[in-house]
C-alpha cells in the first residue's frame, strides 16, 4: 500500500469536509450550496426534494480532490522526498502556489477582485514559462514555443487584453498533457485527470444558476456535473507537482522514445514473428489487404459525397439530446458544430487513412474507438429529435440537416462499418473472417431496405400540378405541397397513407386520451386533424364539412348584424345639393385606417411628408400632396358615406363626435380611399376626375347597439375643390 508524506492528515481533512457538508445539507442545504457548487454568486430557486442528492456527490468529489491535493508526494520505493534542482523545482513551487491560490479564492473570496486576478495571472505565467524547459526532452522545440505563446495569450485574455471565454487555454493544455504522457515522471492518472479537466473546461456553462426544480432535470444534472469537475484542475496541478519528486534515474526520455513496456512488447512481438536469419530489432507490421483498406477509407465518404452533391456539408441534425446538453456553453456548442462540419466533409476518412498507413495496433484501435464514438453521438442526436420531426421508418427515421441530404443515421452506419472493418483487417485469421462476416451483415442491415421498406412511389409536387387531386391523391398532395403533416422528404406514399389511416381511426374513436397524445407524441393538432385527413377519412370529412358550415353560418350572421347596424344609422341629409353622394352599402372593416395615395413623380415621395404622424396628432385625419390618411378603429366595422361638392358645404357638427377638415393636393384626380390589408377600395371622391387642391372634411361618431356604447363607427367624408392646407377642428371628442 502506498504511503504519502501527508496522507493521514489529508485523509482526515477530506473526511471531515464530506461529513460536515453531509450534516449541513441534511439540515439546511442552502447554507452550503454556494460552497459546494463553485459558482459566484449562486442563484437559488425553489427547493426540490432531491437537492441534497445532487450536492452530496459533488461534496464527495471535492473531498477526494482535497485528499489528492494535500497528501503530498509518495514515500518510499522509487520516489524520494526533496526538491530536484533547476526548472523542475521552481515548477513545483509555481504549481503549489497555483493550487493554494485556487483553494483560497474558493473558500475565502477576497473583497479586492483585481488583486486576486493579477496575483493568479502571475502564478499562471510562471507555470506556463517553467513547463517549457521541463518538457524539453518530451516535446519538440516548436511545440513548446507554440504552447508558451498560447499560454501567455490565455492569461492575457483572462486579464481582459484579448477575447475572453475562448478555448485559447486548450492550445497550451493539450501540448502539456502530451508532454506529460511521454515523460515517465508523470503517471497515467495525472494525465487523465488533466484531460478530464480540460474537457470539463470546454463544456463549462457560459452562464450557470443553481436551480432545483421539483422534477428531475437531466440537463441540470449535466450542468452541475460539468461545473463540479472543475475541481480536477487543482488535482491535476497538485499531482503534477507531487510527481516531480522522481529520482534522476527516471529522468525524461528523448522525444519520440516509446515507454519501456511498449518497447518490451514490441521486442517480444518481433521475436515471435521474426523469421530465421532476419535482422534483430526489425519488427514487421501486419500487412493490410489493399482492397479492404480502400473500402474502409471509402465507407465514411459515401454519405458525405451524397450530401455534398446537394450542397450540404453537414452530417448531424441541429436538434437532439446531445445538442440540447451542449447548449449550456458557447464553447461546447462551437465544438459540436465543428464536429458536425468535420463529419460532413469526410474528415473520418483521413483518420482511417492514417490508421491504414501506420498499420499499428494502437493506431487502429484508437481510430476505431473514435469512429464508434462519433457514430454513437450521431445516432443519439438523430434518434432524440422531437417526435414531430420523425418521418418514415428505418434509415429515414430522422431527417437530416437538409431535406435533400441523407439522414444522420446513414453517417452513423458508415462510421460503424468502417470501424468494424478496420478491426477485422487488423485482426489475424480466423478472427478476421468472423469480423468480416459481421461487417458485411451490418452493412446489409444498415444500408439495404427491408422487404416492406423497399423503394416505393413518391408523389411529388410536380405530379400534383399535372393531375386533379381526389381522394388519396388529394391527401398526399396536401402533404407534399402544403405540408399539412411534418414528415421527412422522400417518405413513400404508402407510409403516408398508413399514417393517415391510423389518424383516421383515432379521429373516429374520439378517445380524449388518444387525441391529447397526438400533440405531444406526433406534433399533430387535434383541432386541425379533420382538415389533414378529410380526403381519406369519412368521419373527418363530415367533421370538416360541419365546421365549415358552422363557420359560414356564423360569418353570415355576423355580416347581417353589421348590415342591420348600418341600416339603423341616421342618414345624412345634405344642406346643399352635392355633385355626387354614395352611401356604401356593405359595412367596411378597415385595419386601423383608410388612406389615399397618388404617385406624384420620381423626385417626390408622398410618404416623406409624415402624414400618418400628423393624423395621430389630431386623432382623425391629415393630408398632403398625394397622400391622405383617415384613422379608424380596427376592432369594429364602419358605416361609410362619401359626398363630393362643387363648392364649400356648410359645417355640420350635430350628431357627430369629431369633425376635422384638412387640405389635400391631388396630382392625378383619383381620390379613392382604400385599405390594402383589408382589400377595401371605396368610390372616387374627386369632382369628375379633376386634379388639383381639395378640402376634405371628415365626420366621425359611434353608433350604440344593443345597449353598448361602441356598436359600430360612422364616417361621413366630404370633399370639395378649395385652397389651403390648414387643419380646422370643428368638433373635438370629449377628453
Amino acid at each position: 500500500m502506498r504511503r504519502y508524506r501527508f496522507g493521514r492528515i489529508a485523509a482526515l481533512v477530506a473526511v471531515a469536509y464530506v461529513a460536515g457538508v453531509g450534516m449541513v445539507v441534511s439540515a439546511d442545504w442552502i447554507t452550503v450550496a454556494g460552497v459546494v457548487v463553485p459558482v459566484e454568486p449562486p442563484h437559488l430557486m425553489e427547493l426540490g426534494p432531491w437537492a441534497r442528492w445532487v450536492l452530496l456527490p459533488v461534496a464527495v468529489l471535492q473531498g477526494w480532490a482535497l485528499w489528492q491535493v494535500l497528501r503530498g508526494p509518495v514515500l518510499g520505493g522509487a520516489a524520494r522526498v526533496g526538491w530536484p534542482g533547476g526548472a523542475a523545482g521552481w515548477l513545483r513551487v509555481a504549481l503549489y502556489a497555483s493550487v493554494a491560490h485556487t483553494l483560497l479564492l474558493h473558500l475565502w473570496p477576497p473583497d479586492d477582485a483585481e488583486w486576486a486576478t493579477w496575483s493568479g495571472a502571475l502564478v499562471r505565467l510562471a507555470v506556463v514559462g517553467l513547463y517549457v524547459p521541463v518538457l524539453a526532452a518530451s516535446l519538440p522545440r516548436w511545440v513548446r514555443l507554440g504552447a508558451f505563446v498560447a499560454g501567455i495569450a490565455a492569461v492575457a485574455a483572462d486579464l481582459g487584453y484579448g477575447p475572453g471565454d475562448t478555448p485559447i487555454w486548450l492550445l497550451w493544455a493539450v501540448p502539456v498533457l502530451v508532454g506529460q504522457a511521454r515523460d515517465p515522471r508523470w503517471s497515467r492518472g495525472t494525465v487523465w485527470t488533466g484531460a478530464i479537466f480540460a474537457a470539463a473546461w470546454l463544456l463549462r456553462p457560459t452562464s450557470f444558476a443553481i436551480r432545483f426544480p421539483r422534477e428531475l432535470d437531466p440537463g441540470l444534472l449535466f450542468e452541475v456535473a460539468v461545473v463540479a469537475l472543475g475541481a480536477l484542475g487543482a488535482v491535476w496541478e497538485a499531482r503534477s507537482a507531487h510527481e516531480l519528486t522522481r529520482p534522476p534515474e527516471t529522468a525524461p526520455r528523448p522525444a519520440g522514445a516509446r515507454p519501456r513496456m511498449a518497447e518490451a512488447r514490441s521486442r517480444s512481438t518481433g521475436a515471435r514473428s521474426r523469421p530465421a536469419g532476419a535482422r534483430p530489432g526489425a519488427v514487421r507490421r501486419p500487412s493490410f489487404p489493399l482492397p479492404l483498406a480502400g473500402v474502409a477509407v471509402a465507407l465514411p465518404l459515401i454519405p458525405v459525397a451524397v450530401n455534398l452533391a446537394h450542397g450540404v456539408p453537414r452530417a448531424i441534425d441541429p436538434g437532439g439530446a446531445v445538442a440540447d446538453l451542449l447548449r449550456i456553453s458557447d464553447r461546447a456548442s462551437l465544438a459540436w458544430y465543428g464536429l458536425d462540419l468535420l463529419l460532413g466533409v469526410g474528415a473520418p476518412a483521413l483518420l482511417v487513412l492514417a490508421a491504414v498507413a501506420r498499420r499499428t495496433r494502437t493506431a487502429v484501435r484508437v481510430t476505431a474507438v473514435a469512429l464508434l464514438g462519433c457514430a454513437a453521438l450521431v445516432a443519439v442526436s438523430a434518434l432524440t429529435l422531437p417526435p414531430a420531426r420523425l418521418g418514415g421508418t428505418g434509415p429515414d427515421l430522422a431527417p437530416g440537416p437538409d431535406p435533400a441530404a441523407l439522414p444522420p443515421l446513414w453517417h452513423a452506419a458508415a462510421l460503424t462499418a468502417a470501424a468494424l472493418l478496420l478491426l477485422a483487417i487488423q485482426a489475424g485469421s480466423p478472427r478476421r473472417h468472423t469480423l468480416l462476416a459481421a461487417t458485411a451483415a451490418a452493412l446489409a442491415l444498415c444500408f439495404l431496405p427491408a422487404a416492406d421498406l423497399a423503394p416505393a412511389k413518391v408523389t411529388t409536387a410536380e405530379d400534383c400540378a399535372r393531375a386533379p387531386r381526389t381522394s388519396e391523391r388529394a391527401y398526399l398532395c396536401a402533404i407534399r405541397v402544403n405540408a399539412t403533416l411534418d414528415v421527412a422528404a422522400g417518405t413513400p406514399d404508402h407510409v403516408l397513407l398508413a399514417r393517415g389511416r391510423r389518424l383516421c381511426a383515432v379521429h373516429t374513436r374520439q378517445d380524449p386520451a388518444e387525441l391529447a397524445g397526438l400533440r405531444s407524441e406526433e406534433g399533430v393538432d387535434p383541432e386541425r386533424l379533420p382538415w389533414v385527413i378529410d380526403d381519406i377519412c369519412p368521419s373527418a370529412h363530415a367533421a370538416a364539412v360541419a365546421a365549415e358550415t358552422a363557420e359560414k353560418v356564423e360569418y353570415e350572421q355576423s355580416q347581417a348584424e353589421e348590415r342591420r347596424k348600418c341600416d339603423a344609422a341616421p342618414r345624412h341629409r345634405p344642406l346643399i345639393t352635392p355633385a355626387k353622394a354614395v352611401r356604401v352599402k356593405e359595412p367596411q372593416w378597415p385595419d386601423g385606417s383608410l388612406s389615399l395615395f397618388e404617385t406624384v413623380d420620381d423626385s417626390f415621395d408622398p410618404l416623406s411628408q409624415g402624414v400618418f404622424s400628423k393624423a395621430l396628432a389630431n386623432g382623425l385625419v391629415a393630408g398632403g400632396r398625394g397622400h391622405l390618411v383617415i384613422l379608424t378603429h380596427s376592432d369594429v366595422h364602419a358605416c361609410v358615406t362619401l359626398e363630393t361638392y362643387a363648392r364649400r358645404p356648410p359645417v355640420e357638427t350635430g350628431g357627430w363626435e369629431h369633425v376635422v377638415e384638412v387640405g389635400y393636393d391631388s396630382p392625378a384626380g383619383d381620390l379613392r380611399l382604400r385599405d390594402d390589408l383589408s382589400g377595401i377600395v371605396l368610390p372616387d371622391l374627386s369632382l369628375r376626375g379633376r386634379p388639383g387642391h381639395y378640402r376634405v372634411r371628415v365626420h366621425f361618431a359611434w353608433l350604440p347597439w344593443n345597449g353598448g356604447r361602441y356598436g359600430t363607427q360612422r364616417l361621413l367624408v366630404m370633399a370639395y375643390p378649395g385652397d389651403g392646407d390648414d387643419v380646422r377642428t370643428y368638433r373635438a371628442p370629449p377628453p
